[in-house]
């Protein structure tokens, strides 16, 4: 009986052990930083009239273009000032040593009064050369106007096999 108990116990810790490193994949990083936003007027490729460029900085960090494809008000946006947004964006990127592209597809609200407050999921959809298989999301806030442009925080994981 207490060699069950004893193999009962190594299976649980190994088990344990397994999940954990599957959980904290190597390959994926948390990364965060700060970046800002320039509204762009020609070339614009935007389909609403939207375009921006900038650049992240902090532990991703490079220049980026970004492109509004829809821009959607909803049934509170006369009281609220929020609108829907969704758009894609492209970051010539370096993390520590690796460099390339990565391409997000953005959605998330902005609000067209005051401050002009805004929040996106940037979901990864592809890359190139060091980030080629790239996934992972991150989270961006900040605000924006049309006139002076803007600045923002992200924050997220990102995984390159």
């Amino acid at each position: 009986m207490k060699n069950l108990g004893a193999a009962v116990a190594v299976a649980v810790v190994c088990s344990t052990l397994w999940q954990q490193s599957a959980e904290a994949d190597p390959r994926c990083r948390s990364v965060r930083g700060t970046l800002d936003l320039i509204p762009v007027s020609a070339p614009c490729a935007s389909p609403v009239g939207v375009c921006g460029k900038g650049d992240f900085r902090g532990m991703l960090r490079g220049p980026y273009t970004s492109n509004l494809l829809t821009l959607l008000s909803t049934a509170e946006t006369p009281q609220t000032g929020v609108v829907l947004i969704t758009g894609e964006t492209t970051l010539q990127a370096r993390l520590g040593f690796r460099t390339g592209t990565l391409q997000f597809k953005d959605s998330g609200a902005f609000k067209t009064v005051g401050d002009g407050e805004f929040s996106e999921i940037f979901s990864v959809v592809g890359g190139s050369q060091g980030f080629a298989g790239a996934t992972g999301t991150l989270i961006v806030t900040g605000t924006f106007d049309f006139a002076g442009g803007g600045e923002g925080e992200y924050s997220g994981t990102l995984c390159v096999p």
